[in-house]
Order: structure tokens, then C-alpha cells, then sequence
């Protein structure tokens, strides 16, 4: 595959992600959305699995996320979208099953439904957004100073178009394909973003390198 074809082929992933984007949007993680979460304490330490086990029997396929809130195992909480239908018929039957498991007397009145709004993603990643400022000031007056034999404009032109694509190709990815925006997501595009400069510079240092053998 030549280098224009395969550019081509990002730059066709770019626009298109943009294009959901505009449209639908990114998909939020369930902790992102717009939530309900049942907060229970069960008295005594209990598997995770057994908890995660009875909230599908209820729920079904519903998009949910299960937590164990305390140290000792006995709390737990179960997040789930505010669409859900007859919470409190579910929430009923949850403490049903739970008391059927483990022998409880659990009550629905035990269980506490805490509504929580819809995060701006924008909100998640502004934190982000000033060290990641600085630190790309930082290694472009590096890239100045390191690399201006082989040309400091070409050579920042590299550095700023490869980290710009490779980002917006991740996030592209993720519209498209439709991935909960969750804690991670952040983590593993400033990874990304560490990769694509190691590389890029590793590529400039050998780029450097052999231009000093031919200038001896």
C-alpha cells in the first residue's frame, strides 16, 4: 500500500468520524450519562460476581455498572441509565433475589436511588488540556533547538500534523465505532499521544544522524 492511498485512507476515517460526531454525537459511558444509582448495604462481605450475576437477572441487557463501595465488601452500587423502565418494580425484585441468595431480609426501602445528572465530556478532558499545552511548548522548543540542521519548519510541521492526525484519528475511531467514552479513554489517548512523539522523534534523530555523516 503506497503512502498516498494510506493517507488518503486516515484522512477518509477523519472526516467520517467528524461526521458522527456532528451528527450523533460521542457515546457516553453509563458514569458520564445520565444515571441512576442504587446504593445497598448487604451487612456482610459478598462476591462482586454474585452482586454483578443477580443485577443482569433483573436488568436484563440494560447497560449497568456494579461496584463494591466499601473496603470490607458489604456495600455495593449498581449505576444504571435514568430510561430504565419500572425502576421501582426491578429495584423490588433486585432485593428479592439478593434476599433469595444470601438468605437476607433486605427491603426495597434499603436500597437508595441516587439520580445523578449527564457529565460534559468537554469537562472530563479540560483538565488535561493545559499540561498537554505545555508540554507540546516544551518539546517543540526542544525540536527547535535539536533539529533546526534539517530544517526547523518541515521538522515542526512533522511533529504538530502527526500528533494533531493521530488524535483525531483516535477519537474518530471511537465515534464510529461507537466506544463508551469512560476513564480510560484519556489515559490511553495521552499514550497515544507519548507514542506518536517517541516515534517522530526517534525518526528525526536518525534523520539527524546520517546528515551529520554526510556533512563531515
Amino acid at each position: 500500500m503506497s503512502k498516498k492511498v494510506f493517507y488518503a485512507i486516515l484522512i477518509c476515517i477523519i472526516i467520517a468520524g467528524a461526521i458522527v460526531i456532528a451528527t450523533m454525537g460521542l457515546k457516553a459511558d453509563i458514569t458520564y450519562s445520565k444515571n441512576v444509582r442504587l446504593d445497598m448495604y448487604l451487612e456482610n462481605e459478598y462476591n462482586k460476581k454474585d452482586i454483578e450475576q443477580i443485577a443482569k437477572e433483573v436488568f436484563g441487557n440494560e447497560r449497568m455498572l456494579v461496584q463494591q463501595v466499601e473496603f470490607y465488601g458489604d456495600m455495593f452500587s449498581i449505576t444504571l441509565s435514568q430510561e430504565v423502565e419500572d425502576l421501582d418494580t426491578k429495584v423490588e425484585q433486585l432485593a428479592n433475589k439478593i434476599n433469595e441468595k444470601f438468605g437476607l431480609e433486605l427491603k426495597k426501602e434499603n436500597i437508595t436511588k441516587v439520580y445523578q445528572p449527564k457529565i460534559k465530556l468537554s469537562s472530563v478532558l479540560m483538565p488535561y488540556l493545559l499540561p498537554l499545552a505545555i508540554s507540546m511548548i516544551i518539546i517543540l522548543v526542544y525540536v527547535i533547538i535539536r533539529f533546526r540542521k534539517i530544517g526547523i519548519w518541515r521538522t515542526l510541521g512533522v511533529y504538530i500534523l502527526t500528533t494533531i492526525a493521530s488524535e483525531l484519528l483516535y477519537l474518530s475511531i471511537l465515534a464510529i465505532c461507537r466506544v463508551p467514552i469512560n476513564r480510560l479513554v484519556t489515559p490511553i489517548g495521552l499514550a497515544i499521544y507519548a507514542i506518536v512523539i517517541t516515534v517522530v522523534t526517534a525518526k528525526q534523530e536518525k534523520k539527524l544522524t546520517i546528515y551529520q555523516e554526510e556533512t563531515k
